[in-house]
This record gives structure tokens, sequence and C-alpha cells, in this order.
């Protein structure tokens, strides 16, 4: 075993470490040896601590005791377990709940393996909305000595970019889907190490994107690092694609046949998970590490609260008339898809909204007061600014005129560039204006730290669960000091049955057609 942590040790000092597997002496001593001797050692003892875990044993990973953790903050002690989680493992997951810091562990880890020759260069393939705002951000705040490049922006630019030498190349998911920027990647073998966030966006390996990463980390040298709080936010099933990456050996080579490990067929279109199907969802998505936001970081408490509001006459009749052509087509045994049903769902959440869209960009307003006062009377009621989330876009514009009326606000979607998204969250964070951020969730959902908020109400119940527990994360992590407030509005049981499908992490999508029948009867 010492020839095992140690190559042909020459130094006296090497030789009277008591016990070969205490890494812990290991270290510090080998630090006297010349840099050549030194870096063999540290190889060793990176093989030698995943050998001695396999088989049960203890064995605290070198990063922990060699490396000066740079940057403006601290570790927390569960950052430097992700990190030294990382340096042992070429291919593996971080689970860790959103809001957990698992962008720094990641790149301390990605920073010790540099510092010690087993890593040249690293690319990070993650969300457009953090490719700048966070990730260049925060190799700038903790690897100060370190360079990156973001690739995106016009053709020209993205090839300079990665023809550029530094540390670390950020771009956005789609953008390895590019062909031209694939091929330059997959000939790069200086990158040795591929960061994947948010990796849940590839949980479908029938994308262009899930497709092209498969080819960029097809090299089995390749070190790759998957993050994601939200590893089956819909069903066991998400586990597969992703486990195809890092260990295609734990689940079958083809989709169909994971389905049937961890799903029943109960009628001709709906399954359920089999009793044991997270626990082999989870088996599949190993190695891993995970830590709970609640076990590792002291937060303030989080209060959700739900308010009922009334309908107006105009809205009771625009229902009652949508209703009845929903309980016609089912009289005359129209066959419903679930494409149909969604579309009278989302008809019906528009009119509980206050507006229905009429045209490819056009909403026609319906009197809402009663859930507009209800939104008015939570947000004075905030002792901090306020994050308001609409799923619509059209009642968006009508509410950025509501809310403007009373207070600075200032609007996020999808129709607003990357560049004024993120002047509005600057402004957001570090001056008195905007008090209140209008957002539509998919803009919302990854690398936002909006903490300077302390209060977060949903207009309207939205469909996906993975969006609806990334954007609570916004204002619930790291560096909160107020205690925190969810209000969801409702008025109609629709909205309240979809709320409680999302508390119970169930997919909304597959639940589109039992919606649509509590809705006639």
């Amino acid at each position: 075993m010492p020839d095992m942590l140690v190559h042909e040790p020459t130094h006296s000092l090497l030789l009277q470490v008591p016990d070969p597997l205490s890494i812990r002496e290991l270290l510090p001593h080998s630090r006297t040896l010349p840099r050549d001797d030194y870096n063999l050692a540290v190889q060793h003892t990176l093989e030698s601590t995943r050998v001695l875990r396999n088989l049960g044993f203890y064995a605290p990973a070198p990063i922990r005791y060699g490396y000066r953790w740079p940057g403006k903050f601290r570790p927390f002690a569960h950052q430097i377990t992700m990190a030294e989680f990382l340096t042992l493992n070429k291919r593996a997951f971080n689970l860790s709940e959103m809001g957990s810091a698992k962008t720094n562990g990641a790149l301390w880890a990605a920073d010790w393996l540099m510092t010690e020759g087993h890593v040249r260069k690293v690319l990070v393939v993650t969300p457009l909305s953090t490719v700048d705002r966070v990730w260049a951000q925060d190799i700038f705040d903790t690897l100060m000595h370190r360079r990156c490049a973001i690739v995106h922006g016009t053709r020209e630019k993205r090839l300079k970019m990665l023809a550029a030498d530094v540390d670390f190349y950020i771009i956005n998911h789609d953008g390895i889907a590019i062909k031209e920027i694939e091929d330059i990647i997959a000939r790069t073998p200086e990158i040795d190490l591929v960061i994947v966030d948010e990796a849940g966006m590839f949980r479908n390996a029938q994308t262009r994107k899930y497709k092209a990463l498969s080819r960029l980390v097809a090299r089995r040298d390749l070190r790759l690092w998957l993050l994601t709080g939200t590893p089956c936010p819909n069903a066991p099933t998400d586990a597969w694609a992703l486990a195809r990456l890092v260990a295609p050996a734990r689940v079958p080579k083809f989709f169909g046949a994971f389905k049937r490990q961890t799903m029943m067929q109960v009628s001709q279109f709906k399954w359920v998970p089999r009793a044991d199907a997270f626990t082999t969802a989870y088996a599949a998505m190993q190695p891993a590490v995970r830590f709970k936001k609640a076990d590792c970081l002291d937060l303030p408490p989080v209060t959700t609260q739900d308010h009922t509001c009334e309908l107006t006459p105009e809205q009771k009749t625009a229902v009652k008339e949508l209703k009845k052509d929903m309980v016609a087509a089912l009289a005359g045994k129209r066959v419903i898809t679930a494409a149909n049903a969604a579309d009278q769902i989302g008809k019906l959440r528009q009119i509980l909204c206050g507006a229905v869209k009429v045209g490819e960009d056009e909403y026609l307003p319906i009197p809402s007061a009663p859930r507009l006062g209800a939104l008015m009377t939570a947000i004075e009621s905030a002792s901090a600014k306020v994050i308001v989330v609409v799923p619509f876009k059209g009642i968006q514009r009508l509410l950025l005129e509501e809310i403007g009326r009373h207070y600075p606000v200032e609007l996020i979607n999808g129709d607003v560039s990357p560049a004024k998204r993120n002047e509005i969250i600057k402004r957001f964070k570090t001056t008195p204006e905007p008090h209140v951020l209008l957002c539509h969730p998919k803009v919302m959902a990854h690398g936002l730290n909006l903490t300077e908020a302390d209060t977060m109400i949903f207009y309207a119940p939205i469909y996906s669960n993975d969006e609806f527990q990334q954007v609570m994360d916004r204002f619930n992590r790291a560096g909160q000091t107020r205690k925190m407030t969810i209000i969801r509005l409702g008025a109609h049981p629709l909205e309240w049955k979809i709320y409680d499908l999302l508390d119970n992490r169930k997919a909304v999508q597959n639940s589109i057609l039992d919606l649509y029948k509590a809705v006639t009867e």
C-alpha cells in the first residue's frame, strides 16, 4: 500500500509517516518533494483515495489539506465536501438542492485539479441567463487568477472566444448544438473537464443539444460533472438520459426498458411510478453527492400563504361560457386530446387572471379587481422588495401598467434581451428601484440570486414542476437574512388543483385530461 500512495519515496520525511494511509499527514510533508515527484505523489493519492473509499475506508481527499480555497468568500463545510467529492470522481453528479452554492464547489474542485496538473481547460455548459451573471461573475469572485471566455454572440465572436487561451470556456446549453462550435470543441484536446449546470435541461435524449453533448463527452478519459438540484422533478424516468452521460452501465441502453423498470402502465395512456421507482432512479444517478439546503445553510423561515380571490361578474360569465363549450365537447363524444384540453384550460386560466388572448400577441382585458387588489395588498405588506411571477406575457404587460402607478417596477420575460435583463437585475440587487420585479417563470428558473426580496407572489400557478421549485429558490438561498413569504393567488378550484399537483411534485402536464374533466363536473 505505501507504494500505491507514493512512487519510490526518497525523502526521509515521507518515510517517517506512521500510517501510510494517512493522507492528512502525507500531503504537508510531500510539499518538500521536488515538483515532479510531488505531482506523482498527488496522482497516486487521488487513485488511492478512490480505491480506499470504494472499499469502505475513510480517506480524506488531497484538496481538503493541500488547497488554499481562494476567493472573496470562505467555503462552507458542505462546499468543501462537494469539491472533495468532485476531485475524486471523473464523472459524477452534484444533486444538491437549489441555492446550496454548487457553482463555487465545482469551481474550487476544477481549480485544484488544474493547479495539480490533472485538468488543463474547462468547458462550462450553462443556461444563457447564467453565462455572464453567474459563472463569469463567480469565476471573477472566486478564482481571480483564472481567465474565462464567454462563447456567445455572433459567429465571429464565438470563434474568437474559442480560440482564446483561457482556463474556462462558458457556453449556453443550445450553443453546443451549433455544428461548427461542436466540431471545434470536439477537436480541442486541452478541454478535459466539462461542467454542465442545470443539467436537468438535458433530460430529453432526443433533443439536438443532448445529442451534441453526448458526442462531446464520448471520450472516456474526459471528466464530466452534472449539476442539478431537481434530478427527477416529474417522473423517475427523468434519470435515464442523464445517467447515460455519466454512468451508462447503470441503466438500460434504451429508454423503454428503463421506463418499464420504473413505471407501471395502468391504462392505455397512463403510467404511474412503481413502489421502488425513485430508489432505482437515484441508484442510476451515481456517483452523486447531495446536500439539502436546510441541512447546510442557516436560512430564515419561509411561510406560504394562499389567498383566494373573488371573481368579477364578467369573469364568472366568461368562465360559464367556456365551461359550456367544454361540456358540449364531452357530450358530443368528441375525442379530447391533451393538446385540446391544454388549450381550453389555458383560456380558463387567462380568464381567471383578467385577460384572454385573442390574437398572436393581443389580449382582451376582463375586469379582475379582486385579484388585482390582492396583488397590491401583498406588495404593500412586504418589508423588502417583491418578485411577482406571471405565466402569461399579455397579462404581464397589463400588470406592469397597474403596478407602475404605485411602485417602481420592471418586467422580465423572453422578449427582453439578455443585456437588458442583466441591467434590470443588477439595479434590482444594488439600487432602491425597481421595488417590484414582474417576471415570467421561464427566465427566472436558473442561477439568479435575488435575496434582496422577501416576498414572492404567484399571480397564477405555473405548469412546470421544475420551474416552480427553481423560481422559489431565487430568494431562498445563501445571503438571505429576512423571513420569506410566498403568496399564491387563486380564484377557481382548477388553480388550487394545479398548486396541489406542484406541492406533491407531480407533473401537471401529465394531468391535463384529468384537470379538463374536473372543470366540466
